[in-house]
C-alpha cells in the first residue's frame, strides 16, 4: 500500500507542465480559444483543477505558456545563435512551423473578443522575437528590427495562415533568410545565392 503522494519533484512537474502545453496547443490549434476551459485542459492533461490554477494562472496563462514554446532560442538564451543569419533561421523555422501558424490563427480568431489576450500574444511571440533579432543586428545597421522581422515572414507566412502552402523545407527557409538579408543590405549573398543570381543574369 502506498501513502499519500507529497509534492511532484521538478522533472515531475515539468513533465506535467509540458503536457499541459500539449492539451492546450491541441484545443487552440483545432478548435480555437473560446473551446480552451480548464475543465476541459484538466479532463486532458489529467491534472487537477487546482493545480491548473497555481501554475498558470487563468486562459491567458495557458495560451502564454504556448506561445513562449514557439520560441525556443529565447528560452535557452539563445544558445547556438551566433548571429544575425543563425537568429533570422531561428525564427522562422519555429514561426512557420504548424504549431505556431495554428496557434496564430486561433489569436487571430479571438482577437476581436479578447483584445487582451491579441495584446498579450503580441509581447510574448514578435515584439521578443523582434528584440531577439535586435540583439544581433550590427549596431550600425539602418534596418530596424521590426522591419526585418516583418521583411523575414513576410508572403511565406501569409501562406502558411492561409492554408496555402506546406511548410518550407530547410533549404526553402535558408533561401528566404538569404534573400531577405541581402535585399535589406544586412549581409552578402552566400556562394549559393550569388551563383543564382549569376545564371540568371
Amino acid at each position: 500500500m502506498t501513502g499519500k503522494r507529497g509534492r511532484p519533484s521538478a522533472a515531475e512537474a515539468s513533465a506535467r507542465d509540458e503536457r499541459v502545453v500539449d492539451v492546450v496547443i491541441a484545443l487552440l490549434t483545432a478548435e480555437g480559444f473560446e473551446a480552451l476551459t480548464f475543465d476541459r485542459v484538466a479532463a486532458e492533461a489529467h491534472v487537477a483543477k487546482r493545480t491548473l490554477y497555481g501554475v498558470f494562472g487563468d486562459r491567458e496563462g495557458l495560451v502564454r505558456a504556448a506561445i513562449r514554446r514557439q520560441h525556443p532560442y529565447l528560452a535557452d538564451a539563445g544558445d547556438g545563435v551566433a548571429d544575425l543569419r543563425s537568429a533570422c533561421r531561428a525564427i522562422l523555422v519555429q514561426l512557420l512551423a504548424d504549431e505556431a501558424v495554428g496557434i496564430h490563427r486561433a489569436i487571430i480568431a479571438a482577437a476581436a473578443r479578447h483584445p487582451s489576450l491579441a495584446a498579450e500574444f503580441y509581447d510574448d511571440g514578435p515584439r521578443r522575437a523582434q528584440d531577439f533579432l535586435a540583439a544581433h543586428l550590427p549596431t550600425n545597421a539602418e534596418v530596424s528590427p521590426e522591419i526585418l522581422f516583418a521583411a523575414l515572414l513576410g508572403e511565406p507566412h501569409r501562406r502558411r495562415l492561409l492554408g496555402l502552402v506546406d511548410t518550407p523545407t530547410s533549404a526553402e527557409i535558408d533561401a528566404q533568410v538569404d534573400d531577405v538579408l541581402r535585399l535589406l543590405g544586412l549581409h552578402a549573398p552566400t556562394h549559393e545565392s550569388a551563383g543564382r543570381e549569376s545564371s540568371s543574369s
